[in-house]
């Protein structure tokens, strides 16, 4: 069964993609995305996520903020 909640992260709800710069995909900093997939409870792992056109991506659980309402 995939854990629906990691830390700050939970699946389904939507989170900003925001790495430094020169790391991550430069092109899509700043934009929303909704997580998919979590890592299991006392790992380190990254998160697989949804871009609004479609695109997935699995991006560390550190590049994502909690969006604004």
């Amino acid at each position: 069964m995939t854990p629906t909640k990691y830390r700050w992260l939970t699946v389904g709800e939507t989170y900003r993609y925001g790495p430094k710069l020169g790391k991550g995909d430069d092109t899509r900093r700043g934009t929303n995305c909704t997580v998919l997939i979590v890592p299991r409870p006392g790992t380190i792992g990254n998160v697989l996520v949804r871009f609004p056109d479609g695109h997935e991506a699995v991006v560390p659980s550190g590049v994502l903020r909690k969006a604004p309402a």
